[in-house]
């Protein structure tokens, strides 16, 4: 698969699902005049690389599940998880455009770590990533391994969007962890548990909708991994929501210190 290429400096259109341009070829090609995109750069990226229909319209849920594999490697299990829970979240059992998932609190929710949020009761909320949420994103990682985004700078970001916006309820919860959980496991390769995604290509990823230059599935990502990464977010979540701040100016750097620390620890524990 070519991850880099943009064939399409020309505008043209998307008949059927298929680029003209790129043909039956998984090239890259963004979003043309008459495409529709979801609030997720995972799926978006999808169509813009081939795996899904390019224009994003009328696609099944055996279209998601081979969608899923053959670009992501997701198991079997994980991609019809996935690929059915949102037919049924959405109350659609046929086929869906790429554009129903913006449907505001059914699969999209308020805290989002690229979207702004919903606040003006309209029933499809913004789909295009918003690039100072996306930096505050990147901005955030590296504090355990250098260019990295952990599992526990994920918990950490979590938790700090969640205050900005409000906690989510149960469902919305699952949902945004695993949202980041499956970024990092996908393109952070077969070592993902413990020592996360590069930030570049995260940030490529999001930003560009486009497989990051150079990445290849190295692993299939299963629904025990998923779950287990998921696990270690949401403890650490609830676990951070109860650690007091520092009261002295001379708290921060000791703080800093004792995150590093104890997070490697945890890490290595949840990587064997």
């Amino acid at each position: 698969m070519s991850s880099s290429a943009d064939s399409s400096t020309n505008s043209h259109e998307h008949p059927q699902g298929a680029c003209p341009v790129t043909g039956k070829t998984y090239d890259f090609c963004p979003r043309q005049a008459g495409d529709v995109r979801s609030p997720c750069p995972a799926l978006n990226a999808l169509a813009n690389h081939g795996y899904l229909p390019r224009d994003g319209k009328n696609i099944g849920v055996w279209d998601l599940v081979r969608g899923l594999k053959n670009g992501y490697q997701l198991s079997t299990v994980l991609a019809c998880i996935l690929s059915f829970g949102a037919m049924l979240l959405l109350g659609q059992y046929r086929c869906l455009s790429l554009s129903d998932l913006a449907r505001h609190n059914m699969i999209e929710h308020n805290a989002s770590l690229v979207h702004r949020d919903d606040n003006n009761g309209a029933e499809y909320a913004p789909t295009k990533v918003d690039r100072k949420l996306l930096a505050a994103l990147c901005a955030e990682g590296g504090k355990l391994l250098p260019n990295r985004i952990t599992l526990e700078d994920a918990a950490h970001i979590r938790v700090k969007r969640e205050a900005q916006c409000g906690k989510l309820d149960g469902v919305h919860a699952e949902i945004a962890r695993g949202e980041i959980v499956i970024a990092i496991g996908v393109l952070g390769g077969k070592d993902a548990l413990k020592n996360g995604v590069n930030i570049s290509a995260l940030h490529e990823w999001m930003q560009h909708e486009r497989l990051p230059t150079g990445w290849r599935p190295d692993h299939t990502q299963g629904l025990y991994q998923t779950y287990k990464m998921a696990k270690y977010v949401r403890e650490r979540m609830r676990e951070i929501g109860t650690e007091q701040p520092p009261n002295k100016p001379g708290d921060s750097k000791a703080i800093s210190d004792q995150y590093s620390g104890d997070a490697l620890s945890r890490q290595e524990t949840l990587s064997k």
